[in-house]
């Protein structure tokens, strides 16, 4: 059988960049073919007509059989259900998934299948590239760049979407599936159980990347604030799953601590930085309630402790536990930004100062990643 990439474009507004999403895809048809590879497309109009869609693009690439246009109506704005559409309707070899205001660099897709031959991986995890140009420092990748990822020891977690080069047959052997009936954080479970129950995962050092804008518009659904026990309704899923209750302690610990640096604080300083209104509060008391649920169940899912959180991540968590109204949860947002270096770095608890999950060994690898080239530029 051919070998072939399949690139699943999820969209919903015919304002988005779809065009140059689609030109980035089919201009490297012709570097493949020389590889053997076969190239397609498949846009999925998510509740909305197909032809609206068709009419945001050129002819040409409306007419270029390598494409595929399909709809899917399911009345929620969350992208996961024409995502699992189009991979319960595959045949590709390699998936990988494009969202419709980014686009990917030149070469990018030859350069990841080469790598994902050469270590047999289920799936090659994308370079970055952000708005500003740089390269994502995710995950958190060992200096000595190993040719295949260890999801521990190279921070896996840390690389919260699966962007990149997908090994359809990995995908349906490991169960992954966007989670449906969520408005965010449907790809978090999905990229976890990839990463660490998926198979190998290679990085491809140096190659051309995903490239993400921030052009995606006011339609962007993580872009609204809502009750922060909808916005961690991905949790309540992610810890009843069977392959996180049977991970070694190691692997739900790195999970954990990502989790709650990453997306609980990060919630918290978010929304200690706005200003709501009576009708659309940032903070409320079942905001409060929301938060303290979710923070014993990453500590549940970490064993009971995470003894290399900062002392500065710790005490906001404990500050958002005991805020009853925004004038609260934005002090305690203020004392975090203001923290010093000392409690930027070390835990609360001095003997996890040289953890491998600390702060201070992170700051210590990064420079060490910057010297080696870990995530250079090309």
């Amino acid at each position: 059988m051919i070998p072939s990439i399949e690139v699943v474009i999820p969209v919903h507004d015919p304002a988005r960049p779809l065009e140059r999403s689609l030109q980035s895809i089919l201009a490297q048809r012709t570097e493949l073919a020389a590889l053997g590879v076969e190239l397609g497309a498949t846009v999925v109009c998510h509740n909305i007509a197909v032809e609206a869609i068709k009419d945001s693009v050129t002819s040409a690439q409306v007419a270029d059989d390598a494409v595929t246009w399909l709809g899917h109506n399911d009345g929620t704005r969350s992208p996961a259900g024409p995502r699992n559409a189009a991979l319960d309707r595959s045949a590709a070899t390699f998936l990988s998934f494009l969202d419709s205001d980014d686009y990917l660099e030149e070469g990018s897709l030859a350069a990841w299948w080469k790598v994902a031959e050469a270590r047999g991986a289920a799936a090659v995890i994308a370079p970055l590239r952000t708005p500003e140009g740089t390269i994502l420092r995710s995950p958190r990748i060992r200096p000595s760049k190993p040719a295949v990822l260890d999801p521990v020891r190279d921070g896996l977690a840390y690389r919260s979407v699966p962007y990149g080069l997908l090994r359809r047959e990995a995908l349906l052997a490991c169960g992954f599936r966007y989670a449906e009936g969520i408005a965010i954080g449907e790809d978090l479970e999905a990229a976890l159980r990839l990463w660490f129950r998926g198979g190998r995962i290679a990085y491809p050092y140096s190659a051309p990347a995903y490239h993400q804008t921030d052009e995606s518009g006011d339609t962007r659904v993580t872009s609204a604030v809502r009750p922060l026990a909808e916005e961690f309704l991905w949790l309540d899923a992610l810890v009843q799953t069977p392959w996180i209750s049977a991970a070694t302690a190691a692997e739900r610990r790195t999970i954990a601590l990502k989790l709650l640096r990453v997306h609980g604080i990060g919630a918290l300083v978010r929304r200690g930085s706005l200003s709501g209104s009576p009708d659309t509060p940032v903070w409320s008391e079942a905001d409060r309630t929301a938060w303290a649920k979710a923070q014993m169940q990453l500590l549940d899912l970490a064993g009971g402790s995470l003894p290399a959180l900062s002392r500065r991540d710790a005490a906001l968590c404990r500050s958002a536990a005991m805020a009853h109204d925004e004038s609260q949860l934005r002090a305690a947002v203020v004392r975090y930004n203001h923290a010093g270096r000392l409690d930027e770095l070390a835990p609360e608890n001095p003997l996890s100062m040289f953890s491998a999950d600390s702060v201070l060994r992170h700051y210590v690898a990064e420079r060490l990643r910057t010297k080696s080239g870990v995530f250079a530029l090309r």
